[in-house]
């Protein structure tokens, strides 16, 4: 083949994008299997494919060994494992960093002498391809690291940001939690302030006496006024945990409304308010837990007593709306900043006013109300035109239809009570004393036991009909005196918990212990009436 049909073939050589096939054409027509073109790598040392060419030539040691002889200039001969398991010759031709190795064959002279000719032509250009195609990979990951810097850059700015609103945050409940602590301690103070005076005035007076009977009325309020706050913080510890229960049954909403009212209705007169309800028709059935509903109820009411000024209006109205009723508390109260609105149902969160208007409370009821409403599947809103203007709150139910009545037995009278032998259990003294008491006025027959020990020695002697028993005594555990008063007990025994541990696992744990009812301390005196009443002897 002529110098003048090969050069066209050398010059192929300079299009990238068809460079193998230009190499393999060149070979076969100098006679050879094929032809390798090879660049150094500046900063590895060695020598890579050109672009355009195969990644990677597999060769063995001999084929390694030949391009290390090929970093001086010239031509280069020998044979080579290219590709490795295999023996061929090899022709190499070598400029400037720039190598073309022909393999398998003779190379024809003529062409050699072109190719040869024309390399450091090719080698400037397969140079500054190379350099080009490293200065874009290189551009490529500088710009991947800078968009990799914008982006952490982002993150980093919109991690201060959260930070910041974290800090914000904390700050806020921080400043809330001192507020709530505050207020507990003004609102535990409050009553037993009272408390203290009265006990002191019915040291020092004839307790027949009327001043005697006014300090007892005084104590009575209030005890029930610790009592509701401890029941606002256990309920909403239970709200936070999920364990609230609810016990459904279709219920007349007249009769939920009218318990709500009878428990504010002292509130109410102590103030001089005007009560008005509307619309409480006696066919509006909820499906509800009665003791739940009832407290949201009064929750409200209790709230617009609280924040109404003596001699106001408190209104009540029912207003059925297909399968749904709306109950609707407004009151002639203090209203509620436009910027509380929103605020109102969170925990703790209470609307501010002077210090001399302070009624008291922690934040708590408005939380249970809008929980227990979404537990029965309503809602609740909360609507003040202004300070000094007001506030309405607004619940709404899902209505159920009218249940039937079922014509039971009639109630038969009860006959009088005889005294039962009754065993209190705590180490509490003066509760149990107290308690005790109590029970003997009733008509009991009670004793009293400091411990487990001494309650089954004491019940083994004179066995009694009812045991209230403190589940957390020294030594031997309430749970541990069931099972051994249970098992040594030769007549019937009824075990009453009376205890101040009252969530779901613990009624379940008194009734594995053998306990037939769970009762949380304080237990109002009617409730202790009924417990007797279920086990006292009937005459005849």
């Amino acid at each position: 083949m002529t110098r003048d049909a090969i050069h066209p073939l050398v010059i192929a050589l300079a299009a990238a994008d068809r460079r193998h096939a230009a190499a393999t054409e060149l070979a076969t027509a100098l006679g050879c299997d094929s032809l390798a073109l090879l660049v150094r790598d500046a900063a590895l040392g060695v020598l890579l494919p050109a672009p355009g060419m195969p990644k990677t030539f597999a060769g063995g040691p001999q084929w390694r060994a030949f391009l290390a002889t090929c970093a001086a200039p010239g031509r280069h001969h020998a044979q080579v494992d290219m590709p490795a398991g295999s023996i061929r010759a090899a022709t190499g031709l070598a400029h400037g960093g720039v190598v073309a190795v022909l393999l398998g064959g003779v190379p024809l002279e003529e062409g050699l002498q072109v190719l040869q000719a024309e390399l450091p032509l090719l080698g400037a250009l397969l140079r500054t391809e190379q350099a080009l195609k490293i200065g874009m990979a290189e551009a490529a990951e500088a710009k991947d690291a800078a968009s990799r810097a914008h982006t952490l850059a982002r993150a980093l700015d919109a991690s201060r940001a959260a930070s910041a609103e974290l800090n914000q945050q904390l700050r806020r409940e921080h400043a809330r939690k001192d507020e709530f602590l505050a207020m507990l301690a003004h609102e535990l103070r409050n009553p037993l302030s009272p408390l203290v005076n009265s006990i002191e005035i019915l040291r020092r007076v004839d307790l027949s006496a009327p001043v005697a009977q006014r300090q007892i009325d005084v104590m009575s309020r209030q005890l029930g006024q610790l009592t509701h706050l401890v029941d606002d913080l256990l309920d909403v510890s239970r709200v936070s945990r999920g364990l609230i229960e609810l016990r459904r049954e279709p219920l007349p909403l007249a009769e939920v409304l009218e318990a709500a009212v009878e428990a504010v209705r002292p509130a109410l007169e102590a103030r001089g308010h005007r009560l008005q309800m509307m619309g409480a028709d006696a066919s509006l059935h909820v499906n509800g837990d009665r003791v739940r509903l009832t407290q949201v109820f009064a929750n409200l009411l209790q709230n617009a007593v609280k924040y109404t000024d003596p001699g106001g209006t408190v209104a009540v109205s029912v207003t059925p709306d297909g399968g749904r009723v709306s109950v609707m508390v407004r009151d002639t109260g203090v209203g509620i900043p436009p910027e509380m609105l929103s605020r109102v149902f969170e925990l703790f969160t209470q609307v501010p006013v002077a210090l001399d208007r302070a009624q008291g409370g922690l934040g708590i009821g408005l939380t249970l109300v809008k929980t227990l409403v979404e537990l029965h599947g309503g809602h609740v809103t909360a609507h003040s035109v202004g300070l000094g203007q007001g506030s309405t709150f607004t619940v709404s139910l899902p209505l159920v239809a009218t249940p039937k009545k079922n014509q039971g037995p009639a109630p038969r009278e009860a006959a009088p009570m005889m005294r039962a032998r009754v065993l209190v259990v705590d180490d509490n003294q003066d509760s149990a004393e107290s308690l005790a008491e109590v029970l003997r006025m009733m008509g009991a027959d009670a004793v009293v036991a400091q411990d487990g020990v001494q309650a089954l020695a004491m019940a083994e002697r004179d066995p009694p009909a009812l045991v209230l028993l403190d589940i957390g005594l020294p030594g031997m555990d309430g749970y541990e005196t069931a099972r051994r008063l249970r098992s040594q007990a030769k007549s019937p025994l009824r075990l009453v918990a009376l205890t101040g541990y009252g969530s779901p696992q613990d009624r379940e744990r008194s009734m594995a212990a053998g306990f037939d009812a769970h009762l949380v301390k304080p237990v109002a005196p009617d409730v202790i009436e009924k417990v007797l009443a279920s086990v006292a002897p009937q005459p005849g």
